[in-house]
This record gives C-alpha cells, sequence and structure tokens, in this order.
C-alpha cells in the first residue's frame, strides 16, 4: 500500500488520511509507480493498422504505466503522452498520465494542475479523481474532497466498498458534515448505501447525528430503513431519554406527531418510523404479525395469527416514560374461538437489559364481537426504559391456527 502523510491540517485530517490508504489500497506499486488501470482490448492492433491513432496511443501508455520504472523510462512515457496531446488536446488518459508521472517526482503541485485539468474534461476516469480526493485530504481541502468522493461514487457501484469508509472517516472533520449533508440531499444512488454505513459504523456519534439532523433541515430526511443502524448501535452508547430526544428529532415532518405520545401509532396506521420506538413486527414461519385492514369496522389494526406450538412475540415497542402510574389499554377482535389467555400484553422494564414484568393483561376475544380489555401498572424510580409486547402462550398440538386483531392501543398518565 502506499505510503501516506500529512503535511498540514488537525488531528481529524490525519485520521481521516488513513482512510484515504483505502484508496491507494487500489493500485499496485511497483518502484513507487505502477497503477492498476483498464486497458482497452486490442491497442496493439490498432497501432499497427494506424500509429497515429490517439485512443490506441492512451491506451498503449496506460498499459506501459503499470510496469514502467522511474528515471528514463518514465520520461519517456511522459513524453509520448505529450505527444499523444499534441495531436489530441483533449485526451484525459494522456493529460492524467503526465500528472501520475509528475508526481512521482514529488512534484505534487504541478501534479495536481494537470490532474485538476484532466478531471474538468472527465468525470469517468477513476484514477484521476481518485488522486484528488487523495491530494485533497492531504491538503486539507475537506469541501473539494467530498465532490471528488461523490465523483467517485457515482461512476461504478465497484467503487462503494472503497469511497464510502473514506467520507464516512471524513465525517470526524465538522466541516465535511455541511457538503456531505448537501450532497446527500441530491438523492445520488449511493445515499442510502452511505447513510446505513455511515449509522453501522458510527465512527464519529456526534458527526453522523449532526449530519442526520442537517438531512432533515434540508428537507431530504433519512428513511426508517436508513435510521435502523444508527439507533442500534446509539441504543449502547445513550441513555433511554438522550436516544428518544434524538429519535424524536430525526422523525419526519409527516411522523413528528408520533414523538409527542406516550405510545406511537396505537391503531397500527402503518407510521413509518424507525425502531426502537416504533413498532417492530415478527413474523416468521407459522407466524403472521402484519397491518392491514381489521374486520367490524375496526379501520387499520394488527394481524397475528400463529399455531400455538411455542410461546411467541408478535409486536414490541419500546417507552420511555417517568415514575408514576400509567394505564393501558385496546381493542381485539376474533373471528372464531380463542381458548382464554391465549393471547397477552405485557408492559415490562427492560432498564439495563433486565426484565421485570410490570403489568400483564389477557386479551380474551370473543367471536364477531370487539371486546376492550386495560391494566393499570406502576414504573418505579429505578426503570428509565420500558417494553410493551404482544405475547401468544404455547397450547396443545393442534393442526388450526390462532387468529385474532387487535387496534385501538392507549396508554395515558394516572398521576
Amino acid at each position: 500500500m502506499a505510503q501516506v502523510t500529512v503535511r498540514r491540517g488537525t488531528a481529524a485530517a490525519r485520521i481521516v488520511v488513513v482512510a484515504v490508504a483505502l484508496v491507494a489500497s487500489f493500485f499496485t506499486v511497483r518502484s513507487g509507480l505502477a497503477f492498476m488501470l483498464a486497458t482497452p482490448a486490442g491497442a496493439r492492433i490498432a497501432l499497427r493498422i494506424d500509429p497515429t491513432n490517439t485512443n490506441a496511443l492512451s491506451a498503449d501508455a496506460d498499459e506501459r504505466l503499470k510496469t514502467v520504472e522511474l528515471g528514463a523510462p518514465a520520461a519517456k512515457l511522459a513524453e509520448d503522452s505529450k505527444a499523444i496531446l499534441r495531436r489530441s488536446p483533449y485526451e484525459v488518459v494522456a493529460m492524467r498520465d503526465i500528472g501520475i508521472i509528475t508526481d512521482s517526482t514529488d512534484d505534487h503541485v504541478g501534479a495536481n494542475k494537470f490532474l485538476s485539468l484532466a478531471a474538468r474534461l472527465s468525470l469517468r476516469d477513476y484514477l484521476t479523481h481518485a488522486w484528488l480526493l487523495d491530494y485533497r485530504f492531504k491538503h486539507d481541502q475537506v469541501v473539494d474532497s467530498v465532490r471528488e468522493g461523490d465523483i467517485l461514487l457515482r461512476q461504478n457501484p465497484e467503487n462503494w466498498s472503497v469511497i464510502i469508509p473514506v467520507l464516512i472517516a471524513l465525517t470526524q472533520d465538522r466541516r465535511a458534515i455541511e457538503p456531505i449533508a448537501q450532497t446527500l440531499a441530491t438523492g445520488p444512488e449511493w445515499r442510502s448505501n452511505y447513510i446505513y454505513q455511515l449509522g453501522q459504523a458510527n465512527p464519529f456519534p456526534d458527526a453522523t447525528y449532526a449530519v442526520l439532523l442537517r438531512l432533515k433541515a434540508l428537507g431530504k430526511p433519512a428513511t426508517s430503513d436508513e435510521l435502523a443502524p444508527y439507533f442500534r448501535r446509539s441504543a449502547e452508547r445513550l441513555s433511554p431519554q438522550q436516544l428518544f430526544a434524538q429519535w424524536v428529532a430525526l422523525l419526519p415532518p409527516s411522523a413528528e406527531a408520533a414523538g409527542k405520545g406516550l405510545m406511537r401509532d396505537g391503531d397500527f396506521a402503518g407510521l413509518d418510523v424507525p425502531p426502537p420506538f416504533g413498532w417492530r413486527l415478527f413474523p416468521a414461519d407459522g407466524v403472521y404479525a402484519e397491518r392491514g385492514a381489521g374486520p367490524a369496522g375496526m379501520g387499520s389494526a394488527l394481524f397475528v395469527s400463529y399455531t400455538g406450538e411455542r410461546e411467541t412475540a408478535f409486536a414490541s415497542q419500546q417507552l420511555v416514560l417517568a415514575p408514576g402510574r400509567y394505564r393501558f389499554s385496546g381493542r381485539v377482535y376474533a373471528e372464531d374461538a380463542v381458548d382464554p389467555g391465549i393471547f397477552s400484553w405485557t408492559v415490562a422494564c427492560v432498564t439495563n437489559g433486565a426484565q421485570a414484568q410490570l403489568g400483564r393483561v389477557a386479551v380474551d376475544p370473543q367471536p364477531g364481537k370487539l371486546v376492550r380489555y386495560t391494566v393499570d401498572f406502576d414504573v418505579p424510580a429505578n426503570c428509565t426504559q420500558q417494553q410493551v409486547t404482544l405475547l401468544g402462550t404455547t397450547r396443545e398440538a393442534s393442526f388450526d391456527t390462532i387468529a385474532a386483531y387487535v387496534d385501538g392501543l392507549t396508554l395515558e398518565s394516572l398521576r
């Protein structure tokens, strides 16, 4: 891997340049100057037919650049590339090759001039923009670094595995937040992949949150799927109250009302919000848990069904309730008879991963009727995070499935 050094900049910039080595790893270096380049097939044959064919000459120069030694061979290649430019002044590959050879002589400023010009002529040449990305990083040019990263990511999805980690590392520099957010707001193809990986890696949590918050301010908020990895990782380091505050702050405008109640989406209308404070449904083999239209005028509802072979969790939602007394209630409907106690809602304290039941209410439907249920429970002072879960118990083996619809969930404080 090529040696990467930093001439100036903050500690953040120096750490970022470590990630830039990933870009350099795309190249195989021999004698300080050899790069893996795509060479058009048949260049040598084309030159036999027409020795002045500039496209074939450029392809041949690229082939030579792979193994050219420093010194006289490199100087000869540079002269040949200049000859190509005299025949075709806008030949990007020749201009880029001159820049790479110039860089090998430690004339980085001169190389930047050649490669910047080549970049203006083509957005498609990987090596040109990869070199410029590395150069911009080293010289603390944050906005231009983001732009070069965007160009490389738009070129080909195969570049994502190399370039996305570089732009993630760059978020340690606070100056990168705005250009990254502005770029993501344009909706590039790599946007979802970047936001997902940013949240999953989350190396600089404050910066990650700032990018997501800025995206919302720009009118292009992250989706629930994009946000899910960030909240999973953040749950490991934030208090439930801090996590909930960030969750509310990042809700899209269409779902902001969900942050004002004690429970979200009690009618299962399909509110598109990320976990853990939105509903998590647990369908599996032989288990149904899905939102849809309920019968008997219920409107939207949660439909659950299973065989009863084992205890099953159908849906859950995390809560952040202050100490005090609360009432949980809802409705259930079933078309067929269901044995008492088969379905139940539980409210549990899940602070620090430990579970302690706070309340439980059986959901016992009667065929063809809407049945209401309610339970009161207390949240103690040492319980900072709770979870409400719909469960199905185990029953004797049967070929019949058990099914029910639930809706109208409410949670109110009795203090």
